[in-house]
Order: C-alpha cells, then sequence, then structure tokens
C-alpha cells in the first residue's frame, strides 16, 4: 500500500489517528509479506492479530489462510475490518482471556500470533504472550524493546524483559523497520521479532517459575547493585513469595541470601537466566 492509498483509506472513513492509542500504520506490502513468512503461514494456520487498524497487515495474512481472528480496541475501525470477512472482536486484548475467547466470541482457538504492537502496550502483551504460549508470535516493536528481549547478561540492555524471554521462549530480532515506513512517522524505528515458546518440558516447574519471577523482579529493581544486596533491598517482595504463611521475615531471607556465595557477590544485570533459574530452585 502506498502512503496516498492509505491517507484516502482514513480520509473516507473519517478516520483519525489517536496518540493516546500509539497508532501508527506501516504500510509497506514488501514489509508486511514478510512479516507473515517471518510466521510461516499456512492455510492450516489459525491467526490472531492484535491492533490490525485498517488492516494492512490482515490483508497480507488473508493470502496464506481464511482463519483469522483480530482483536482491535477502536471501534471506528470495524466497518473496514468487516470487508475483510474475518473474525472481529472489538476489546482490549490485554483484558480479554485468551482461553475463553474461542467460546465467549465464537472463534476458531489460534496457534499463531501476528501483530504490529502499539507500543505502550509491548511490555504487558509479550507477558501475557509468554503465559499463553503458542506455537509462534512474530511482533512488530519498538527496537528499542526488541534488543531488551534479545539482550544477553552483561549488555545494557540486559533487563528483567531479557531473563523472562530466555526463560520462556527463543527470541529472534529478524529484521529493524526506520520509522519512516509508518504513519504517522513515530519518534522510533521498529524491529519485527519472532518469538518461540518452549514447551512445558522445557520450562523450569510452575513452582520454580513463581520463585523465579519474585527473584527476578525484586533483583532487577537493583539492576546494577550486587545480587545480594539487590534482593535485601528488595525483601518483602521477595520474602513474601517464599509461601510462608505471611511471608518471610528479612532474617529469612537474609540467611537465605547468605547460602548464594559467588553468585550473591556479582552484579545483577552480569547473572544468566539459568543461573537466575537456579537460584530459584534452592
Amino acid at each position: 500500500m502506498k502512503l496516498s492509498e492509505l491517507k484516502q483509506v482514513l480520509s473516507e472513513n473519517n478516520i483519525r489517528t489517536k496518540k493516546r492509542l500509539d497508532q501508527h500504520f506501516l504500510y509497506d506490502s514488501s514489509i508486511l509479506k514478510r512479516e507473515v513468512e517471518y510466521a510461516g503461514v499456512t492455510e492450516l494456520d489459525t491467526i490472531l492479530e492484535i491492533g490490525p487498524g485498517i488492516g494492512t497487515l490482515t490483508e497480507k495474512i488473508l493470502e496464506k489462510t481464511e482463519n483469522v481472528t483480530v482483536i482491535e480496541l477502536d471501534q471506528s475501525f470495524r466497518k473496514i475490518l468487516e470487508k475483510l470477512n474475518i473474525q472481529i472482536v472489538i476489546a482490549d486484548a490485554l483484558k480479554v482471556d485468551w482461553e475463553k475467547l474461542f467460546q465467549e466470541y465464537e472463534t476458531p482457538k489460534f496457534n499463531k500470533i501476528i501483530s504490529n504492537v502499539p507500543y505502550s502496550i509491548s511490555s504487558p502483551l509479550i507477558f501475557k504472550i509468554l503465559k499463553y504460549a503458542p506455537e509462534l508470535a512474530v511482533l512488530c516493536l519498538q527496537k528499542e524493546f526488541a534488543e531488551r528481549m534479545v539482550a544477553q547478561p552483561g549488555t545494557k540492555n540486559y533487563s528483567r524483559l531479557s531473563v523472562n524471554c530466555s526463560v520462556r521462549a527463543d527470541v529472534e530480532l529478524v529484521e529493524q523497520i526506520p520509522k519512516e515506513e509508518y504513519y504517522p512517522i513515530p519518534k522510533v524505528d521498529s524491529a519485527i521479532v519472532r518469538i518461540t515458546p518452549k514447551p512445558n518440558a522445557q520450562r523450569p516447574t510452575p513452582n520454580t517459575l513463581e520463585k523465579f519471577d519474585s527473584i527476578v523482579r525484586a533483583a532487577f529493581q537493583h539492576k546494577n547493585q550486587k545480587l545480594k544486596k539487590a534482593l535485601m533491598h528488595s525483601w518483602k517482595e521477595f520474602g513474601a513469595k517464599q509461601g510462608r504463611g505471611e511471608g518471610a521475615t528479612k532474617e529469612d531471607v537474609q540467611k537465605f541470601v547468605d547460602k548464594l556465595g559467588e553468585i550473591g557477590e556479582r552484579k545483577v544485570f552480569e547473572i544468566s537466566a539459568d543461573e537466575f533459574v537456579k537460584i530459584s530452585k534452592l
């Protein structure tokens, strides 16, 4: 789609982009086509697209499969999307229970997610995808956010997000997208990532994951400190997740932290996801 064509569609439907909803439309047909190719979509796949807008990406998905459900927050796009013969859910993708989506909205169960994600919902959406664990997800995100997803220990972009992605999925940054490919032009460039959630057999047990989440969340509140010090600074949040009634005391947490040994003396941003899992198992 050309920029002039996109503007015409918006004009004909009396649609003005909403800044509060991060409405920036990626319109280059070759990039949109590659997004679908990165997901390896075939006619046997059932796709969930989040935030389709006027349907530029949706049209490319439909070239590969007819089984498409979209979740769109903005009611003003409904009339455009209805022309595509797809299942439309007007709702907040973060609030919709994906497990019940099929019953409540009578949609087919999806196995892949493709989305040009509104920047403001990137973090909660990623965590929801990692929890739901579809077969595959291909997302276009803010470039800096995408780089944090694949960051390695010891680098400036390494974060709680990096650790969680590493434990729960294989994530690849497959392409960078200049901001000029969007309308309206955002302030930052974007990047496409391909997420392949790990099967349950390769993930830590649910009990370990609960501990893992609390430890990582507590530790990365003080990313540049030594792990021992970081955990003690966040001991209430960390201790409350230890399954001891109303929560562990500061002394309980201190005893645990003292047993960490050498790893406790290293800075939080230097510790790998596997090492955080080992700590969680303790």
